[in-house]
């Protein structure tokens, strides 16, 4: 199938549409355990980068004019400066079998060049089966990608998860929403950037990222740009001020039922005395309040991540599914048919 390749432009809406169209059509046909993606988180993210990243979006079209493929690449600025991820490489479920996912791997490849990238990255889910018999995993084999990492998708049941504990003394508790207080921030970063070093990278051999309160404040400001609100809980120690835990639920605007499980976090000085699962559960409980629909909690956590999966098992979480993610070379190999 010939298909043109264009870059899609925030402010074309019927670009837009068409992009949030082809993916609600890969989500029932390859996801329907996930929540459907959220036309104003799509519409945000194509005007505010993740903190110190670069993203291009990009949509095929076939002749007659129909949406076929949806592509978006993650650009690393800082650490990770050698890396492209193709966080979405979808081609329509219609359209599939015809050439599109190779064309498109061809484009992700020149960018990468363009970009002076040594290293694709591609990023695919499935649901609770075998992730082998997925369309994305026969389109990454295909094109001779390496597999190197997984993710386990856990989902929470709020009605299964423990009732909050009482915090023993001298812990206290602080809630706060989208925007982590100033008086916080620069311990927000310090524990972000822990948690970055701290966790399991495998085969991806992923650079963590510094302490940076900017790292904070622009993600706040993509998370409000998405249209997602976030709820957030922090455990203080009354005789130093400092904050020893701190986890974060988020939710987009379509699905109220819905939330992801973000950041949880204890520092190194407080761990051991199951400070990540009081903080998880006071956290829960005020968004169950303030969020009468929520129904179940997303997270994901490396497969090779035993301390953090051990954790989620204790709460509650159960698997739902995998992520993986593949590594794909710059050149073409001649046998790369597949398709996602």
């Amino acid at each position: 199938m010939k298909i043109s390749l264009t870059a899609v432009d925030p402010a074309d809406r019927r670009a837009v549409g068409d992009v949030h169209g082809l993916r609600l059509a890969g989500h029932a046909a390859d996801l329907p355990h996930l929540p459907p993606p959220c036309p104003a988180d799509l519409e945000g993210s194509l005007s505010v980068a993740p903190p110190a990243t670069g993203i291009e979006e990009w949509a095929a079209y076939d002749a007659d004019g129909h949406c076929v493929a949806s592509l978006r690449l993650e650009f690393p600025l800082e650490e990770n400066s050698g890396t492209v991820t193709a966080s979405v490489l979808l081609v329509h479920p219609a359209f599939r079998g015809q050439g599109v996912g190779a064309r498109v791997a061809e484009l992700v490849r020149e960018r990468a060049t363009a970009h002076g990238r040594s290293r694709i990255l591609l990023v695919g889910d499935a649901g609770p089966g075998d992730p082998a018999a997925t369309p994305g995993h026969r389109f990454a084999t295909g094109l001779g990608a390496r597999h190197l990492a997984s993710f386990q998708h856990l989902r929470l049941h709020v009605d299964a998860a423990p009732a909050p504990a009482p915090l023993p003394e001298p812990l206290s508790l602080r809630f706060w929403g989208s925007t982590v207080p100033d008086d916080l921030v620069v311990q927000a970063a310090r524990l972000e950037a822990t948690l970055s070093s701290d966790a399991p990278t495998g085969q991806l051999g992923w650079e963590p990222q510094p302490s940076a309160v900017s790292r904070i404040r622009d993600f706040e400001r993509m998370r409000i740009a998405r249209g997602r609100r976030a709820y957030q809980c922090g455990i203080i120690d009354t005789r130093t001020g400092q904050m020893a835990a701190w986890t974060a639920l988020s939710m987009t605007r379509s699905n109220p039922d819905n939330a992801l499980q973000a950041v949880t976090v204890v520092d190194p000085a407080y761990r051991g005395r199951g400070l990540g699962l009081l903080v998880k559960a006071h956290n829960l409980a005020v968004c169950r309040a303030a969020e009468p629909r929520l129904a179940q909690v997303d997270t994901w956590n490396a497969s090779d991540n035993a301390h953090m999966l051990r954790i989620n098992a204790g709460f509650g979480f159960a698997h739902a599914g995998t992520r993986s993610m593949w590594e794909l070379s710059i050149r073409r190999p001649p046998d790369a048919d597949g398709e996602s």
